[in-house]
């Protein structure tokens, strides 16, 4: 790269993917229900039109630049009401959520149905949207289908405590839970690529203290491999993030063996520890700043903040920055300001 010539966002995630030098720091806040108040509508309003989810992702464009976009709002519902879970749709500000859990502990799985993407529930009404904002954007900036990891779908349908009790006692039964929701991970994602979307996988229900390494290990590393294993080998797909939310500094062995190739240090664990872990190998390194933080502080000490990540993060060859997931009445001001600091201090060689 020559000094002062400026990438494409696109041009920017594949460089850091090859490890070569880019201009500034990738820049991914977490903007799922926020989209919605970016156009000032519900967030149940925009994640069931898709006139409304498309103009609140381009919204999110023009407001932020974020070097990648994702089709999502209420991540964790979308597989879970197209396999015949209830989601409530409030008339609020509040997202959606599940409202009656359709699986339990040691039901017979042969009467589990697959969803059909282009059929099932939302999943077509997230797929069109990914298709009609990649069009407009042409090739410039990857657009990414969000997916629910099989876990964390699991827990969708089951419920998390349930699934956490069957983890202990039924573990047998769980694993063959797991590889269904594999398959419903798997379907889904390849409609995405075949409209020429990116992907972003999605587990924070696998988030410790809820889980550990040898649970984990045990049940729930398989199937989430399977996943990414067909993701990239398969369909060829260059980034397969594998996003928990939480401290997972003791699950960071057990999420590299996914074969994910980005990995989330969020804003509760020890980025010192991921990036001293990790700089070495071929993953891209994202971390979140805190939220709440971004809230409560001014514009000022959010670029001094943003600043400080910045300098420990860039120690990995490979780094992004991103936000945990912006609340719906985020003022934008204070995310512009995540950005400025980015800019300011410019590429890594």
């Amino acid at each position: 790269m020559t000094s002062g010539s400026r990438l494409t966002p696109r041009q920017r995630i594949l460089n850091l993917i090859e490890g070569r030098p880019v201009d500034r720091t990738p820049f991914c806040p977490a903007v799922y229900e926020h989209k919605a108040a970016l156009i000032a509508v519900k967030p149940a309003e925009m994640c069931r039109d898709a006139g409304l989810f498309e103009k609140a992702i381009l919204r999110e464009l023009e407001v932020y630049e974020p070097d990648m976009l994702v089709v999502g709002c209420d991540v964790y519902n979308v597989e879970a009401e197209s396999a015949g879970g209830r989601v409530f749709y409030p008339d609020s500000n509040d997202v959606p959520a599940i409202l009656e859990r359709v699986v339990h502990a040691g039901d017979d799985l042969s009467r589990l149905r697959l969803p059909d993407p282009l059929k099932s529930g939302r999943m077509p009404l997230h797929l069109e949207v990914g298709r009609r904002v990649q069009k407009k954007l042409g090739g410039e900036r990857i657009v990414r289908g969000a997916l629910s990891a099989p876990f964390s779908i699991a827990c969708e349908l089951a419920g998390p405590e349930q699934m956490l009790i069957a983890l202990l006692d039924r573990s047998d039964w769980v694993k063959g839970f797991l590889s269904y929701c594999a398959e419903i991970t798997k379907s889904y994602g390849q409609a995405f690529v075949e409209r020429g979307l990116g992907l972003i996988l999605f587990d924070s229900h696998a988030s410790p203290p809820l889980t550990y390494p040898e649970i984990y290990r045990k049940i729930i590393l398989e199937p989430t491999r399977r996943v990414v294993a067909h993701f990239r080998d398969r369909l060829g797909v260059p980034l397969v993030p594998y996003i928990i939310g939480g401290d997972t500094a003791s699950l960071l062995e057990e999420i590299l063996e996914t074969g994910t190739n980005n990995i989330l240090c969020d804003y509760k664990a020890d980025l010192s520890h991921f990036v001293e872990r990790l700089k070495k190998e071929p993953v891209l390194l994202r971390a979140n700043l805190d939220p709440l933080f971004l809230m409560m502080e001014t514009e000022e000490k959010i670029r001094e903040k943003a600043g400080e990540v910045l300098s420990r993060g860039r120690r990995h060859p490979r780094f992004l920055m991103g936000t945990g997931i912006l609340p719906y009445d985020i003022a934008p001001a204070k995310v512009v300001a995540v950005r400025a600091a980015l800019e300011a201090a410019g590429g890594s060689g």
